[in-house]
């Protein structure tokens, strides 16, 4: 499904499909995984191991059907893209443990991954989401990540806002979530999971740039928590260590 395209007529934002599924992974293999903060700060750029775990949590939250990419009008090359995953509250007795924590004590073997999922469960822990909200559903903006020569476009805002409107569109029902054939041979050993029915009433994330940041505070996302690399520490050190001082990690919410 085509959403919008950019002022300037070169991109088309879309969701993902079968067909461009595999270009979205490239983008995170040279746009996000070299970049973001965090993969460095916990050397998941270094293990190839650890990246191919990290595009696995890709292919599932993309099963939810609201991650999105941005294709060139041209070449129909994909240019950027957002991975966004339903998170819904754990029922206690039932299931208590979030989307990310059975994904990673299930299906994360490499270090640098682990440590990197603890990172996202304690920050939207100390976040307190549901709590803070009262809400049941939230979609979390987990990834964004531009391709080189397609940064400087204004692609970040525009996906940005267009996951939040795909988000608020879960509740008309107007969302086809991917099927495992969906995601190609590769990611056949994945299991079917029963869909969440509940529709979001708010949208999170963890800005690790100052891009990010910038669009989030523009799309009118309020920050609730910032965490600074010093206290992560991975291999012995403090994660600043490996990104310089003063950086600093930023959780965030918009209601929808």
């Amino acid at each position: 499904m085509a959403w919008c395209t950019s002022d300037d007529g070169k991109y088309r934002i879309e969701s993902i499909t079968h067909t461009t599924f595999p270009g979205a992974l490239q983008v995170m293999r040279e746009g996000f995984i070299p970049n973001a903060a965090t993969c460095i700060a916990l050397e998941v750029d270094k293990d190839p191991l650890a990246v191919e775990e990290l595009l696995e949590l890709c292919a599932d939250a993309a099963l939810d059907g609201l991650s999105l990419v941005a294709v060139t009008t041209e070449t129909e090359e994909v240019a950027a893209t957002v991975f966004s995953k339903l998170q819904e509250k754990p029922t206690p007795g039932l299931t208590e443990k979030s989307f990310v924590e059975i994904f990673n004590e299930e299906r994360c073997k490499r270090p640098s991954t682990k440590a990197m999922m603890d990172f996202i469960v304690e920050r939207d822990s100390k976040c307190n989401y549901f709590d803070r909200y009262d809400v049941d559903c939230f979609c979390e903006i987990m990834f964004l990540g531009t391709k080189p020569e397609h940064r400087q476009k204004g692609l970040a805002k525009l996906l940005l806002k267009t996951a939040v409107e795909v988000a608020k569109k879960v509740r008309e029902g107007a969302i086809t979530p991917l099927t495992i054939a969906d995601l190609g041979p590769k990611y056949a050993f994945m299991k079917p999971r029963k869909p969440i029915m509940t529709p979001p009433q708010l949208c999170t994330a963890l800005w690790s740039s100052a891009v990010t940041k910038k669009c989030g505070d523009s799309l009118g996302f309020t920050t609730l928590e910032v965490f600074s690399y010093d206290d992560l520490i991975y291999n012995g050190k403090p994660c600043s260590a490996r990104l310089g001082p003063d950086l600093t990690c930023e959780g965030a919410a918009l209601k929808i």
